[in-house]
């Protein structure tokens, strides 16, 4: 078995645990994060051994997000700059070289959607922006009560590439409302308009939702993909599929909006930190609150 840094796996009888492992960074999405997370679900996708996947995380949080940070960031908090830098080296526009990236993580989350195996997704402390890209891939999610589920990066940083998921989910008003104020819900919110299946007190989550992988494993590996199969093909025939590829396109032409500009420039002058009270000043809330809650997330 592998090592890895960033995550950690854990395999119990038929029940395959992977772990996001940077608590110090609120578990935001690295590049080596997700290069691993991926490396993980390769790994356990074959034989008959390991038939269900669940998904947790160490520290406060879920997942803050994609890694914001220029050092280890899975994106750029400069992307006008690196993109027009690098598009200029290959003799590509900025635009068409940033839809090609966003389409590489679109069909890697919906490489995830397709995985032969379930995948359940254990949630407390933030999911947000990135995260929940991850949890929206998975099929079954389970969340503490005071979870915090949210896209606050749509207040200027675009629109997240499977977008898709959530009018699917959760209904088209809801969605908009979610995108347009960039608020977020919490678990028992979320249950209750069918973003996850259940929420449940913080300190029964792991107990809860490890019992219910350990009862759907009792199921045939080829029963459950069946199952998962032909309940994706539904939505892949009302159009999941090709929505998740336009919100990516759309993410493209966002990222030219001149939010992004004046965020970039921010965060190059000033650091992140002041580019996410610069985003959520307006609202009052997370890092434009006059009190934000200590330590805030890395990561949108």
């Amino acid at each position: 078995m592998p090592e890895y840094e960033n995550i950690l796996l854990d395999i119990d009888d038929a029940v395959a645990t992977i772990t996001l492992n940077r608590p110090e960074k609120l578990n935001a999405m690295s590049r080596e994060l997700v290069a691993e997370f991926f490396a993980a679900l390769r790994e356990l996708r074959h034989g008959d051994d390991v038939r269900v996947i669940r998904i947790k995380a160490n520290g406060r949080a879920f997942c803050a997000g994609y890694d914001l940070t220029p050092q280890r960031g899975a994106f750029s908090w400069k992307p006008n700059q690196r993109r027009g830098d690098r598009a200029a080296d290959l003799g590509e526009s900025r635009i068409a070289l940033d839809r090609e990236g966003l389409r590489d993580n679109v069909e890697r989350w919906l490489w995830m959607w397709s995985y032969r195996k379930p995948i359940v997704a254990q949630v407390h402390g933030y999911c947000l922006a990135g995260g929940g890209e991850l949890i929206g891939a998975c099929d079954i999610v389970f969340a503490a009560h005071d979870a915090r589920f949210g896209h606050p990066a749509g207040r200027a940083l675009g629109v997240p590439p499977i977008t898709c998921m959530w009018p699917v989910k959760i209904g088209m008003l809801k969605t908009k409302e979610l995108l347009f104020t960039g608020d977020m819900i919490d678990g028992r919110e979320a249950e209750r308009l069918g973003m996850v299946n259940h929420a449940v007190d913080a300190d029964q989550l792991d107990e809860t939702t490890l019992a219910f992988c350990r009862r759907i494993a009792q199921l045939p590996l080829d029963m459950l993909t069946i199952h998962k199969h032909a309940t994706n093909r539904w939505f892949e025939e009302a159009g999941l599929r090709t929505a998740a590829y336009a919100s990516g396109d759309f993410d493209a032409i966002a990222h030219e909006a001149p939010s992004i500009a004046e965020w970039s420039r921010i965060a190059k002058e000033s650091g992140l930190k002041s580019a996410l009270a610069w985003r959520d000043q307006p609202f009052g809330d997370g890092w434009g609150a006059k009190t934000p809650p200590p330590p805030a997330p890395p990561a949108s």
